[in-house]
């Protein structure tokens, strides 16, 4: 059952491979489907105008290089029909009409889709930025709440591990290096994030409470070997793991206490509930590879 449940995110992936693969024949096939019937009709016949019905159709494809490809073909197929097509059934003149406005047709089709996709485009970098906190580089309050709401279902779906770390600084001054010394220090599937001016977020996927602890002892440590001098002890860290009864605001209140208890006692990391240093797994050191490794 476990297999199965492992093998549901592959599966995602590969259908939606599938679906994107199936989208680019369908639009090519229908591509060479309308040449196919401009060359059994005769010269006269707007056989060519659906050309820009597919290129409108490139609009379920990503990347504006699949338009480019389809206008091209559409353009030169037009251009065939009228050399390749049997015999003509209107004047000369109008036959040429014809083609010439099927091309402006193609033309001005893939002029429009490409405005689209490249709008498309620009309003998904705008909302990433606006996700963003522009100094840290960190995603915002508003990504982290909607990322752990979703981090946290897919956990309880599948029964995997989670834990919440709050950082809380001092020292503003440092933000950028105490961000830099966070990212270096914590996995590639773990996700920094900036929730105000002196407070930093950590999600660990796949992490226990003490595994979590032993990563956020190895951040203290970093960043207080270089923010000593500056300001001592000014970093402190408090960190839950994900109850099966656990919403957004439940674990982080619980991380957010276990913050207050780091403050109050002078510790540098606290967690809830407790874990001391006999609990801490021998696995914990692989799990605390860096980005870099």
């Amino acid at each position: 059952m476990q297999y199965l449940i492992n093998t549901v995110p592959t599966l995602r992936f590969i259908l939606r491979e599938c679906f994107a693969h199936a989208n680019c024949l369908t639009v090519l096939a229908s591509t060479l489907f309308i040449f196919v019937i401009d060359l059994h009709l005769p010269l006269g016949v707007a056989a060519g105008a659906p050309y820009a019905l597919v290129i409108f159709a490139t609009l379920w494809i990503g990347g504006i290089g699949s338009t480019y490809a389809i206008a091209v073909l559409g353009f030169v197929f037009t251009i065939a029909g009228y050399f390749l097509s049997p015999g003509i059934e209107a004047p000369l003149h109008i036959v040429i009409i014809n083609r010439a406005l099927t091309l402006m047709l193609i033309v001005c089709a893939a002029v429009m889709v490409i405005k689209i996709k490249r709008a498309h485009i620009d309003i998904a970098a705008l909302m990433n930025r606006a996700l963003v906190d522009p100094i840290t580089d960190f995603k915002n309050k508003q990504a982290f709440e909607n990322e752990l709401s979703g981090e946290i279902q897919r956990c309880k779906r599948y029964e995997r591990q989670l834990s919440l770390a709050i950082v809380e600084t001092q020292n503003q001054s440092a933000i950028n290096e105490i961000a830099q010394e966070i990212r270096a220090n914590i996995r590639i599937t773990d996700f920094p994030y900036s929730i105000n001016r002196d407070t930093f977020a950590i999600v660990f996927t796949e992490t226990s409470l003490a595994e979590s602890k032993s990563a956020c002892e190895i951040i203290h440590k970093q960043i207080g070997a270089k923010q000593r001098k500056q300001a001592p002890g000014a970093i402190k860290i408090g960190i839950a793991a994900l109850d099966k009864t656990d919403d957004i605001a439940a674990l982080f209140e619980r991380a957010s206490d276990a913050l207050s208890v780091a403050k109050s006692n002078e510790a540098a990391v606290a967690t809830l509930p407790q874990v001391t240093s006999n609990d801490k797994p021998p696995v914990a050191a692989i799990l605390l590879r860096s980005r870099s490794g």
